[in-house]
């Protein structure tokens, strides 16, 4: 969220009893390259048991980079996103996908099942300077794999929502050079699951963080006797403090003035708006419209809230 500085002396160079307009361009959170809407949400990963060890690695190393990459975006990096692991199923269905919610408490479930092929390895290199034998050749290895992500958002529509792809990974087996590459197949595999699993997490999270867009939003104050208080609850606002801001406009609310009113009504409701809970703000917009009709700004709010709720129904 940008913060702006507000000089009250930009604030004044009218003093008038009529509302003035102070418009600011904030980051709004948008709905994610997949067209879900996560924000609010609280989230879970599960990751599937592999035919083979290695799998099980893997899986559980592309959860938790995912994991990582979700909380920084829709958690400001808190460690809150639960990581489960369960059996490999053979079929999945709308009803286990529904027991996993009863299950961890959490709104949205992520449900990863990846698959590891046969490695390919490359030529042997040797290393020079080499800090151990053991370690004193390095062969490229190619491994194709086949992930399938499965998502479920219980506070949304009542399905399954179903991601696959495929690649081929490329991790690089340190070795002694004796070792013949076929019986460095396994150790490929799993190798792949450091450095290679976190890019594919990384990945797969791409598609599920929010996309943000810089807008305008624009704001009521007065300059009249009660300016030091308008520009205050004002500045709480550009700062990001959207409740405090809150608090600030409430005593307006109640005031003899009727314009004063209805502009801390629009105050609250966009605000609210800010906040995400478009309930409170288009009843605080309504409150706005039903004391003052010729509010300009009410009807592109009004928009904005309309569009919120349609896109939070997708």
């Amino acid at each position: 969220m940008k913060h702006t500085v507000l000089l009250a002396a930009a604030l004044c160079l009218a003093v008038s009893c009529s509302p003035q307009i102070y418009t600011n361009y904030l980051d709004v959170r948008k709905p994610s390259d997949s067209g879900l809407d996560l924000s609010r949400k609280s989230m879970a990963l599960v990751y599937m048991d592999g035919d083979i060890p290695a799998d099980s690695a893997f899986n559980r190393s592309v959860a938790s980079a995912m994991a990582r990459a979700l909380e920084e975006d829709y958690f400001d990096s808190e460690e809150v996103i639960g990581l489960y692991r369960i059996p490999k199923a053979d079929s999945l269905s709308l009803d286990m996908m529904r027991s996993l919610v009863m299950d961890t408490g959490d709104d949205v479930i992520f449900l990863l099942s990846s698959s590891l092929g046969e490695a390919v390895m490359e030529s042997n290199a040797e290393l020079k300077n080499a800090r151990s034998v053991d370690s004193a050749y390095v062969c490229p290895a190619q491994v194709p794999l086949s992930t399938y992500l499965y998502l479920y958002d219980s506070m949304g529509e009542d399905v399954v929502r179903r991601f696959t792809g495929s690649t081929v990974l490329r991790p690089a087996v340190y070795n002694n050079g004796i070792t013949p590459l076929e019986n460095l197949k396994d150790k490929a595999r799993m190798v792949a699951s450091g450095s290679e699993a976190e890019r594919v997490g990384n990945r797969l999270a791409s598609r599920f963080v929010s996309n943000w867009q810089t807008e305008s939003f624009s704001f009521y104050y007065f300059d009249n006797f009660n300016e030091r208080a308008w520009i205050d609850a004002l500045q709480k606002a550009l700062d990001g403090k959207f409740a405090a801001a809150i608090d600030a406009w409430a005593p307006f609310v109640s005031s003899g003035h009727y314009q004063e009113q209805a502009c801390a009504c629009y105050n609250i409701a966009l605000a609210f708006f800010l906040l995400d809970d478009l309930d409170l703000a288009a009843r605080w917009l309504d409150q706005a419209d039903a004391l003052d009709e010729s509010l300009v700004l009410s009807s592109g709010l009004r928009k904005r809230i309309d569009a919120r709720k349609a896109e939070m129904k997708r």
